[in-house]
């Protein structure tokens, strides 16, 4: 049994929520440059424009609060048109009688740029930005949108297309984007050119001392006529995944670092990125990154391939600056204010406000959990040891429009994401932390996996793992799910009576239906760590399917706080997946 255990921590609401930052800057002399189509972009930086990180001197990383009011962009597809490659122009290169020898890409060239720069003291990624930009509203930044028909990649050979997010607001690391054509390192120069400003008014400013943000790429996921959003990464190492018929929600991160710990966070930044221009009918696309933060440097390979169920593969090899007391590998992203179990109070017209509804996990001995997710009163933090995890992921289980009532969001759509690690992961546990939030602006749900073995000063990992858009999950196993979690306070009848609270379940799918035929014979096993299950009830439930699963938890005792498990069985055959909640009293 995959031992669970919580903590319940009182922390300054502002120290806990995620810095969504963004990324910074390295770049690759001699390599040639990109101009979109129709567009006169400003020059490359020379080195006294932007020093390279690597000479910098050492400053330490603050943690900000985060904040999911980044621009969606979700502007109607327009024409994607080639881009038009442009070699150097020999003015960039001074002292060089001609354009500069191509830099020819290989893999183990980000490799060796983040080992090299884990032995040079950090530099603070983020940029003073100018006043025009650093002080637009969330709302002014979504204006400021791409030119879809300057979009890069021939529409003749490929259906992926690719854009560039401009800085602004939050995004004041610049990034270095570099395409690689026919195994060439091409670099991307700043223009604004490439943007429209719509009523911001910014468009007469100068900005070609800024560098992008990040990017995104496009794909035909709903028909051949469609130009969809796949996947983008903007701000610090977040990135964001979709599939087909999947409206953008939660994110997922390249690393968590010290995540919720006593001593503040550490955000890394994807510094720069190599876009492998796909080959002729390519299905996948690939995409490298230099990760960078004050104690870890990585190199990243995503190989992402658009779909029903959406799936970047991921390689990691990270490079410690210096010891780290808890590093988070493969991070997602959720929030979580309020759902049916309404724990807590939101004056709101919709019925549910969240991008998943749940964690699940496939541990090491084969067990499926589904842990409800929350937004508590104080930070809370949830640990599930495990040896060698099978999977784990943030999943919106509840598809249904009705209980949302969101035309905009459409939480109904929005994708959850399943991590299903390669090669053994050894021992460690998957964090839940749960953060306090009054608003949907914060991600504040947190799902990674620790290492029992913490990263050493001068060390190194190698870690492989693949994250797939899904929708509820359904596929994952073919056991009954924990579809609804319900809680009713329960108040004393009389003196000799306890207060209590209780627990509605409702779990469908599998051969639940089959076996209710037989409901005599089936029985749901509940425990508590603490306090005293009563009155456990277990009713077919024809309108929803499956069965209901009714019981009360009361404290007998002077404990805090209890852990929770209920699961449904046919005399001895396990027929769902086990929820688990922890409960404070």
């Amino acid at each position: 049994m995959t031992q669970h255990f919580q903590q319940h921590m009182k922390l300054p609401f502002r120290r806990v929520l995620l810095g969504a930052v963004a990324s910074s800057l390295i770049m690759i002399g001699g390599a040639a440059t990109i101009h979109a189509q129709e567009n006169a972009p400003a020059p490359a930086a020379t080195s006294s424009e932007a020093p390279s990180p690597l000479e910098a001197p050492a400053e330490t990383a603050q943690t900000a609060p985060v904040a999911d009011s980044e621009a969606t962009g979700d502007e109607a597809p327009a024409e994607d048109v080639a881009a038009d490659v442009v070699p150097a122009d020999a003015s960039d290169t001074p002292k060089q009688a001609n354009v500069s020898k191509p830099v020819m890409f290989d893999p183990a060239m980000v490799t060796d740029l983040a080992r090299n720069l884990a032995t040079q003291p950090f530099e603070n990624p983020h940029r003073e930005l100018p006043e025009a930009l650093s002080d637009l509203s969330a709302e002014e930044y979504a204006q400021i949108r791409f030119k879809s028909q300057r979009a890069f990649f021939n529409p003749a050979e490929t259906d992926f297309s690719l854009e560039l997010f401009h800085p602004g607001t939050m995004y004041d690391v610049p990034v270095t984007i570099n395409l690689v054509r026919g195994g060439e390192v091409q670099v991307i120069p700043f223009s604004a050119g490439l943007f429209d400003f719509g009523k911001t008014g910014l468009s007469g400013n100068d900005f070609s001392t800024q560098n992008y943000a990040g990017f995104r790429l496009r794909y035909p996921l709903s028909d051949v006529t469609s130009t969809d959003e796949l996947t983008r990464f903007l701000g610090a190492s977040y990135f964001r995944l979709q599939g087909q018929g999947q409206s953008i929600g939660q994110m997922a991160r390249g690393l968590a670092v010290d995540l919720a710990g006593p001593t503040g966070e550490e955000i890394p930044v994807f510094r720069e990125f190599w876009i492998v221009e796909p080959a002729d009918g390519s299905e996948t696309i690939t995409v490298y990154a230099l990760l960078d933060s004050a104690r870890i440097t990585g190199a990243y390979q995503f190989d992402i391939t658009p779909g029903t169920r959406s799936q970047a593969d991921i390689k990691a090899h990270l490079f410690f600056r210096d010891r780290v007391e808890k590093i988070g590998i493969a991070p997602l992203n959720g929030m979580f204010l309020f759902g049916e179990q309404r724990r807590r109070f939101f004056d709101d017209y919709r019925g549910e406000v969240h991008s998943s509804d749940g964690l699940l996990i496939n541990n090491g001995r084969g067990e499926w959990l589904w842990r409800p997710l929350d937004n508590p009163e104080n930070l809370q933090m949830s640990s599930f040891l495990d040896e060698n995890p099978i999977g784990f992921g943030l999943l919106q289980r509840d598809r249904n429009f009705d209980h949302y009532q969101d035309l905009e969001k459409r939480f109904d759509q929005q994708p959850g994401y399943w991590v299903t690690p390669k090669g053994k992961w050894g021992k460690g546990h998957i964090e839940l932390v749960e953060i306090p939030s009054p608003s949907e602006t914060n991600d504040n749900i947190v799902a990674y996996w620790v290492p029992e073995t913490k990263p050493a000063a001068g060390g190194e990992m190698q870690v492989a793992y693949s994250v797939t858009a899904t929708r509820d999950g359904t596929g994952l196993h073919g056991m009954a799910q924990a579809t609804d979690t319900r809680i009713q306070r329960l108040a004393a009848q009389g003196n000799e009576d306890q207060a209590g609270t209780r627990f509605v379940l409702n779990f469908a799918g599998g051969d639940l239906d089959y076996f209710t035929k037989d409901a005599k014979n089936l029985r749901a096993d509940i425990s508590a760590s603490e306090g005293e299950v009563r009155n456990i009830r277990i009713l077919p439930d024809p309108e929803n399917g499956g069965v209901r699963v009714i019981f009360d938890l009361v404290n007998t005792s002077d404990a805090t706080s209890s852990n929770l498990r209920a699961f449904i069985l046919y005399q001895d055959k396990v027929l769902s997946e086990t929820w688990t909640m922890p409960w404070a009293f």
